[in-house]
């Protein structure tokens, strides 16, 4: 069975606005690090555009400086099979950056969470990526 990832990951706390995106889940996360993560399921399986990413970044308070990935991640049975990914760091902005091909995803992926100051043993046994993680089944 595949398993879909479509948010941010930010390695700073931030407080959750208000009012959150139709669907969207927000969690803080502790390790590998400390900040929080927010999935939007409705974008799963859709490529967006900067200008969309940069737009939910605002919109969510992530656009504040604060380290920030999006991501979209997808595995079917234990092999990662697509990524995609941008964002910001203080040495400043990166990506988008898509890939699929067999020996070569996980290394982009690793090169995105490295970003956020994920090892690459963390990133491999990241935990917001595991089914039930967010809530759904």
């Amino acid at each position: 069975m595949s398993y879909q990832f479509s948010g941010f990951l930010v390695a700073m706390p931030l407080r959750r606005p208000v009012e959150l995106p139709a669907g969207a889940v927000w969690r803080e996360i502790s390790l590998p690090f400390r900040g929080i993560g927010v999935l939007l399921p409705h974008t799963i399986g859709e490529i967006l555009k900067a200008d969309q990413i940069a737009d939910f970044a605002r919109y969510l308070g992530i656009a504040n400086g604060a380290p920030w990935l999006f991501m979209q991640y997808d595995t079917w049975g234990g092999e990662i099979d697509f990524v995609f990914g941008m964002g910001a760091t203080s040495a400043g902005a990166f990506g988008p950056v898509e890939e699929s091909a067999r020996g070569q995803v996980e290394a982009v992926y690793l090169d995105l969470m490295a970003r956020l100051g994920v090892g690459a043993d963390d990133a491999l046994a990241f935990k917001p990526f595991e089914r039930g993680y967010w809530g759904e089944q």
